[in-house]
Parts: structure tokens; sequence; C-alpha cells
């Protein structure tokens, strides 16, 4: 990862005013209903190869370069001679999930995509997957809580859960991520894939009665400005904050939601600070759960002094790292790296940090052999007094990812720490992610986020299968019933943990 001093945002006039040119001209020329020649969508599935064939850290770890380009050029030959914006970016979505790199994300231009949404409708209720059916998750709706979906404008369930999750990304062969993906996002999938409709026609049942309803549409921007509606068991006051910290007194349990680490080491200790310090001092708190379950990641730095809260020494997290190449290229449509606007410098600072820390081995390899990334990220701040010397129970799901992810694998070999959940989103063994490039395919505009460094994790655990996440020490996934009576399973399943109840032991595994 780029230390913050080595890239800053550029702030002058003339990036701004370029970036609102480039912008508006992508609206004007690549609207949601743009029409792409043949020429020009093979232009762009041409150049996205070049993009992962020369700058991608490791894009051949599930796929091999010519079974890639194989399919590369199918997609090309196929093409007909002129191409929706919608299912071109469908095409390219699908394709790049063939990499299995869940940091390798293809996405719509932010102008483009918002200008779609303010006209376009949804499909307006938030759902959840359970044994691959579709539920609806919401309460006041058209739908009932709990009514199963048949299907929706003539696409069966089956189909959907089929479609829509190869518009997600993720990490090797990890599942979770996708259902979650799509869970918590279903419209907006559901738009991508099948585009907007004023009215849906849902075939559902409910009770064992299938009925046949009108759903009306709302528009997309309308809906993602309310998180997606929010799924009914996530109602609790600490789903809507980055941290917050809650106490149940009657199990001496403190409750730290981390829904994010993207955020400002500054900011973000002084918040935890805030919340946790006098709560965990408070007489008889024996035990934490750390909710990690929506954390899909962000700033590495920010696991120093929450692993020194847990763990009481500094963290060591060393990694095998390597790089394809330390050159930046095709800067002519790099539009950011790691946040930043693609300046000549901040491609320069990029250059100079992989020529830092990468040699070429005999094999023409860019590598540094061993790297503990931690060890650059000390924050100066002293942590003793906040160490917690109790039980510690992490909760995990298929949205735990990247540096969440990585914090549940380090956890999880701590004595007095237990993992709730499911299988994380990002994966155990290693990755590729750090130095993030974002480009705009020339024709489409569609964004590309392609990762520079590989890194295979040496404290790896005990499951460490190759494209597996974290597994957890007790999974727990969702039911039906779950769904109909609002409960949170993983999260009351730790608490009966907590309550030492009888029935509950080691082997334990609950529905899907």
């Amino acid at each position: 990862m780029i230390r913050n001093t080595a890239i800053k945002v550029l702030k002058s006039t003339f990036a701004i005013i370029a970036l609102m040119i480039l912008s508006l001209s992508a609206v004007a020329n690549n609207g949601f209903d743009h029409i792409l020649s043949k020429q020009q969508a093979a232009q762009d599935l041409s150049f996205y190869f070049k993009l992962i064939d020369e700058q991608h850290g490791n894009p051949y770890a599930y796929i091999s370069r010519a079974e890639f380009k194989q399919l590369v050029d199918a997609n090309i030959d196929s093409l007909p001679e002129n191409i929706s914006y919608q299912h071109f970016s469908s095409l390219v979505v699908e394709l790049n999930q063939k990499l299995r790199c869940g940091h390798t994300a293809v996405s719509i231009d932010t102008q483009i995509l918002k200008t779609a949404t303010e006209k376009s409708d949804f499909f307006p209720y938030p759902v959840s997957i359970i044994d691959n059916e579709i539920y609806i998750d919401f309460e006041g709706g058209t739908l009932p809580l709990g009514s199963k979906i048949v299907s929706i404008n003539g696409i069966t369930s089956q189909q959907l859960v089929k479609e829509l999750t190869a518009l997600t990304v993720t990490d090797g062969y990890i599942e979770t991520k996708k259902y979650r993906e799509v869970e918590q996002k279903f419209g907006y999938y559901f738009f991508l894939k099948y585009g907007a409709s004023p009215e849906f026609n849902v075939d559902s049942n409910l009770n064992g009665k299938t009925s046949t309803t009108a759903v009306q549409g709302i528009p997309g921007n309308q809906m993602m400005a309310n998180n997606y509606m929010r799924p009914v068991y996530q109602t609790n006051e600490r789903y809507i904050h980055f941290t917050h910290v809650d106490a149940i007194d009657s199990l001496q349990t403190l409750v730290l939601t981390l829904n994010t680490f993207q955020a400002s080491p500054e900011w973000f200790f002084q918040k935890i600070y805030d919340q946790y310090a006098a709560a965990s001092k408070g007489a008889g708190v024996n035990n934490l759960v750390l909710d990690l379950r929506n954390n899909e990641g962000g700033d590495r730095r920010l696991l120093n002094f929450l692993y020194k809260m847990i763990a009481g020494t500094d963290l060591v997290d060393p990694s095998s790292t390597s790089t394809r190449s330390l050159k930046i290229t095709h800067e002519d449509q790099l539009m950011g790296i790691n946040g930043a606007v693609g300046s000549e410098e901040v491609v320069a600072n990029a250059e100079q940090y992989l020529e830092k820390y990468f040699t070429s081995n005999a094999k023409g390899e860019f590598v540094n052999d061993t790297q503990n990334w931690h060890e650059e990220f000390e924050l100066g701040f002293d942590l003793k007094d906040l160490k917690f010397e109790g039980q510690v129970y992490v909760l995990t799901s298929g949205k735990t990812f990247s540096a969440a992810a990585d914090f549940a694998r380090i956890l999880g070999q701590l004595d007095n720490v237990i993992l709730v959940g499911e299988e994380t989103g990002g994966a155990n063994a290693g990755r590729t992610a750090n130095m993030l490039l974002n480009y705009s395919l020339p024709n489409s505009a569609l964004m590309v986020q392609v990762p520079v460094i590989s890194e295979t994790f040496q404290n790896k655990g005990d499951k460490n299968e190759k494209g597996r996440g974290v597994f957890p020490d007790f999974t727990v996934k969702k039911t039906y019933a779950d769904l109909i009576n609002k409960q949170d399973a993983v999260f009351n399943f730790t608490l009966d943990l907590i309550a030492h109840k009888p029935n509950l032991v080691a082997s334990t595994s609950l529905g899907q």
C-alpha cells in the first residue's frame, strides 16, 4: 500500500476542471442508453485485456493467460454490429469475474450511473437469499416480509441468483461474498442486468399461497440514498454508524461494531477511544463482541491499534509480495491511483514506491520476499490502557472483505478469540490488492480497477485452502425462521455462547 506521504490528492484547479470535462463528456457521449458499435466494443475489450495482462499483479492465479485471452477473443468475435451500453457493461463485468480477484472490479462511470439512476426505476425491496431462494426482507411494502420470489418479470428466482451473482466479484472460490453483495444491492444488480422498469410483475409464495403482484419501481437514486431501504434485521443503530459500542450488562459484554475501515487512522482511533475506553474498564466486562460482518475493508493501519487492544502487542503479519511491472502505463486513460487523481506526480510517486520495495529475481519477476506492511503504519498511540483481557468473539460474513478479512484471519489465531458467522469474502491465503489503479475504457467509459501488488500471507492459520476465505469456529447462517421473526441469527448465537447454554458445542452448524 502506498503511504499517505507518497501519494497526495491533487487539488489544483486545472485537475478539477479536467475531471469535470471528462465526466461531462462521458455522460454526453456514453449515457446508459448509448449504443456502441462492434468496433468500439472490441477496442474496449482489447484494452481491458491489455490492462489486466500488463498491470495486474497476479491476474492468472485461477485462470491461465491462454484461457482468459480465449474468453476475451470469444467475446469480441460474438459481438453484434451494435451493442447497448447496458449489455456491454454486463458482458465486461461477467468476463472480469473469471479472474476471481475481489479487488479487480469493473463499474459504471459515476456520472453515467448518477444520471441513469435519477431517471430510472429500481426494484424497491431488499431481499435475503436462503438456500438459493430469494425472500423479501422488508416490511411495509406491497409484498409481505418473507414472501418467496418465484419470478420477477418472468425471470425465475434460480435464474436471478445465477445471473446476478455473476455480476459480483470475489476472491477465489468464495461464494458467500457473491450472495451478500446481491442481497444488499438487489435492485441495483437487477438494474444492471435487466434494465429499469416502472413496474415489476412479481410471482411470489407465502404460506403455500402463490400470487402475482404489480410492484411499483422506485427512482434508483432515492433507493441508494436510503441504503437500499435497509433489511429488517439491520434496524439496530449500530448498523447505521461507522463505529458503535453497545453494552449488555446482564452478560458483562461489550459489542464493538466496525462497519468500515475506510477512515483516517486519527479519526478512527479517536472515535474508538471515546466509545470504548471508559466502557471497557467498567465493572465486570468479561466479553467483547467485534462485529465485522458489514466491513468491506479499507486502511490496514487501523488494524494496528485494534490488534493492540485485543492482543496487547504490536501486529506482525508478514507476507511474500510481488508485482509484474514497476511502471504505470496507459496514463492517457488512467483516472487515479488509490483515490488520488492520476497526475504525473502521482504516477511518479507510485513508480518510485515500486522500485524501492521490489527487485527483479532470476526469473525476471519483481519480488519482495517478506514484507510486514504494518511496520510502516505505526501511529504512535499509547494503547496499554486499552488492552482487553477477556474473551473476544469476532462476527464474520461474506461482506467481511479485504482488510476486515485480514483482521479476522489474524485474530482467529489468538487463544482468546472465537470466530462466529460464515466464511469471509476475503481470501485466507493471499490476494492481489494494495496499489489500485483506476482506468477508464476509451469508448464506454467503464471504470476498471486494477490491483498491482500480489500478497501471499505467511500466517495463514490452519484452514488455508487456495481461494477460500477465513472460516469461523462456529458456522451460523440465516434461516427462514430468522427472517420471519426478524432475528439476527449470528448475533443471537454469539450471545448464547457467552451465556454458556449447554446445547451449544464446537461442532455446531446451523442452517444456511
